[in-house]
């Protein structure tokens, strides 16, 4: 530490020779990141609500009114009629408060849970932090679970049965309602992570494309994961968990003996009001209207680059179901290298060979035109 502090110039100065180092999402070649531009209201209630904390709600009312409507906004988009849950700090956090809720729940001595091969990888951390024995079904020709994979592995053990919504590699959707019917007959407990798609899914049928029933309509569906910092446009962290219902909240209580609650649900204790006002400030500026356009545009994009790849010859793995692409060619780890050092930042899947794009709101039809163009001239070279 300094002896002595700096300058509010002289730490705005720093600050900012730092931040030129980043990336920016504006010159749209950021293409393989599931976070955007943060909208404007978000911004601006990040800063309102910087010193909030809602480890300590009783401090905080204004703040903890702000989740619980946020909650209440993604349990309607959800279809889930009684559910609850938190603002908590991404997508990794809500996925380990399921499976927490599922193992405590369950209750079995050596617990075990079933995860499609396409799974994100939090669950690898998940499974090690809780002692969960990951058994993995095998994906099917379109890169979903198949069911009946999923099935054969289920045993006394078995505490959990995990489904993607919008799988972070492809944004394959998982048959979620054959899970849904698997789980019920068994009795397990079937977790959602629609991280990505729980804010995308929701639109997709009204834009015309084809979506299909994933959330807590469909009866053996007991917690979904959603992040509001993805295609919710808020800032950074935002991630959601949402439980059927208040009946697992007794499986994750700690008790909080000195605060201003007597227990807590989430695995951070000190959580950012300030996430939640950023989620509710963009829910209320957008409306379901505005986020019918930021879905319209991104599929637009996913859309006109999909058929681009297919002019340029290049093999698209999956009709996409969401604003993600993925294509194979002779060397997809070499033109990924090529394409960074053109400053376009895509992914290189290792599992599939293959190139992977995400198609933002931070994304134009002028970026994706560039793109193509830079992407035709490397692979020849």
């Amino acid at each position: 530490m300094r002896a002595k502090g700096l300058s509010r110039e002289k730490v705005l100065a720093g600050l900012k020779q730092a931040r030129a180092k980043d990336l920016n999402y504006e010159n749209g070649k950021i293409l393989c990141s599931m976070c955007t531009t943060p909208h404007s209201a978000a911004r601006m209630a990040h800063e309102l609500f910087s010193n909030s904390n809602l480890g300590d709600p009783k401090l905080f009312p204004g703040s903890v009114q702000l989740e619980k409507e946020v909650v209440s906004t993604l349990a309607e988009l959800l279809h889930g009629k009684k559910s609850v849950g938190f603002i908590v700090s991404g997508g990794t956090e809500a996925n380990l408060l399921a499976m927490l809720a599922a193992r405590n729940n369950a209750g079995a001595k050596e617990p075990e849970v079933i995860l499609p091969e396409s799974a994100h990888f939090s669950f690898s951390k998940i499974c090690s932090l809780l002692k969960l024995k990951p058994v993995y079904a095998r994906l099917d020709n379109s890169f979903r679970v198949e069911s009946s994979s999923v099935e054969q592995q289920i045993s006394k053990n078995t505490v959990a049965i995990v489904a993607t919504a919008g799988s972070a590699e492809l944004g394959a959707i998982d048959p979620i309602d054959k899970l849904s019917k698997i789980a019920l007959d068994h009795g397990v407990y079937l977790h959602v992570d629609a991280a990505f798609g729980g804010l995308v899914i929701p639109f997709l049928k009204e834009l015309g494309y084809p979506a299909p029933e994933f959330d807590f309509q469909l009866e053996g569906v007991q917690s979904v994961t959603v992040d509001p910092h993805k295609m919710g446009l808020s800032t950074i962290p935002a991630g959601g968990i949402l439980f059927r219902d208040s009946t697992y909240l007794e499986c994750i209580k700690t008790e909080t003996p000195y605060l201003t609650e007597e227990c807590q649900y989430t695995f951070v204790g000190t959580r950012p009001g300030a996430s939640a006002a950023a989620a509710w400030a963009v829910f209320a500026s957008l409306g379901r209207e505005g986020f019918l356009k930021t879905v319209k545009h991104c599929m637009e994009l996913t859309e006109r680059l999909s058929s681009g790849l297919e002019a340029l010859d290049f093999e698209v793995l999956l009709r996409p179901t969401m604003n993600i692409v993925a294509f194979r060619c002779a060397n997809a780890k070499r033109l990924t290298d090529k394409l960074r050092k053109r400053g376009w930042f895509v992914s290189y899947v290792p599992r599939l060979d293959c190139v992977r794009i995400v198609l933002m709101p931070h994304s134009t039809k002028q970026h994706i035109e560039a793109f193509l163009q830079c992407l035709s001239e490397v692979s020849k070279s």
